[in-house]
Parts: structure tokens; sequence; C-alpha cells
């Protein structure tokens, strides 16, 4: 009877542990939704002025934008698109060889995804700053972008603000530099962004299983 109580008791223990690293799991993986729909937003606004960039060049019409709003759109074509993933869950459930406890196979199958998917994402977005990298060093030997910085982080030089630099003041370097843009739009169209919204859903179809198998309380809308 002591072994068979013994084992009863592990057995409640284990389902404690267990209950707790998912309600941990459920608490990373919805900031981790919050962070993928800012990346989504941030990528989605490197696609609209890297289109407009590739369209104009290939119009031969770059030079005719206004001076402003061109320095905007270039500037615009690199925005950086970082995802930080939270990991609490994740490291306890690796280094303590917790995987073990989760009884639900559907569960545990969708947690080592989302892991897998981590890794992929992360040597994408690796790639894609070293593209970016390329763009601000081409850029920055192309075109004027020292008022927009300036003013962007709250210079209030009169001289600044009434200035009305050329955006473009070397052109020789213009089809290199649509060439990194659309090396970008490439990059973040066929890999980052498929990838950031696959591990969107999955991680919205892990809350959901965890919250089923797991008896959590399901958030209601209030009107």
């Amino acid at each position: 009877m002591g072994f068979f109580a013994e084992n009863i008791r592990e057995d409640i223990t284990n389902r404690k542990k267990e209950k707790q690293y998912m309600v941990l799991l459920e608490q990373d993986l919805k900031k981790d939704t919050a962070a993928l729909h800012y990346s989504i937003r941030r990528l989605n606004r490197d696609f609209s002025s890297e289109d407009s960039i590739i369209s104009l060049f290939a119009e031969n019409k770059l030079g005719e934008r206004n001076d402003s709003i061109l320095s905007l759109l270039l500037i615009t074509s690199g925005l950086s698109v970082d995802i930080a993933f939270n990991d609490r869950a994740a490291t306890q459930l690796k280094n303590s060889d917790a995987m073990r406890l989760i009884r639900h196979r559907d569960v545990a199958e969708n947690i080592l995804q989302y892991w897998n998917n981590q890794i992929r994402i992360n040597q994408i977005h690796d790639r894609f700053e070293n593209q970016r990298l390329q763009h601000h060093q081409v850029a920055y030997r192309t075109f004027n972008w020292y008022r927009e910085y300036y003013l962007n982080a709250g210079g209030i030089s009169n001289a600044v603000l009434h200035s009305r630099p050329k955006a473009i003041v070397n052109p020789g370097n213009l089809n290199e530099f649509v060439n990194i843009v659309s090396d970008l739009y490439n990059t973040g169209k066929n890999q980052y962004m498929p990838y950031l919204e696959e591990q969107l859903q999955l991680a919205n179809k892990l809350i959901g299983l965890i919250k089923k198998e797991y008896d959590l309380p399901v958030e209601t809308n209030e009107d």
C-alpha cells in the first residue's frame, strides 16, 4: 500500500508542476503574440516603402518625388523588425527535463514546433539584419538623412528645421541601393513574414490548447 500511495502522491505533485508550467507558458505566449503583431506591422511598413521605391526606380521617377517625402520613404524602407520571445517557461521546461511531465501529446508536439520555429526565425532575422546594414551603409553615401534623424530626435535648430536639402546627393549609387532594397523585400516577403505569421498562428493555437487541456479560464470580451 505504501508503494501505491507514494506513486499517487508523486503523480499529484507532477500534475501540479505540469499545470504551473502551462500557466507560465500561456503567459509567455500572450506576450509573444503582442510582439509578433508589432513585428508584422513593422515588416508591412517596410514592404510598402520598398515597393514604392522599386516601382519609382523602374519608372525612372525616383528623383521626381518631393525631397522630404522621398527621404521619409527611403528611411522607412529599412526599419528593424526585431522579435524577442519570452522564454521563462521554455527555460524551465528545457533545463529541468520537465517536458516529460506534459501528458497531452498535442500540446507537447506544438511546443516543440514553436521552439523549432523560433530557431528558424532567429536565423532569418540575422540575415535580414545583415541586409539592413548594407542598406544603411549605401544609403548614407547616397542620401541626405541628417534632417529627418535630427528632427526625430527632438532637435530644435531653426537652420535645420527650415533647410530643404536634396534627398539624393549621389545618384550614381541608386542602382546598388535599389538592388539591396529588392533583396530586403524578397527576404521579408518570402522568408520572414511567412514564419512570423506561422508563429503567430501557432502561439494562438497553443494558448487555446493549454486553456482547454488544463482548464484555464477563457478570456471574454466585454462590451
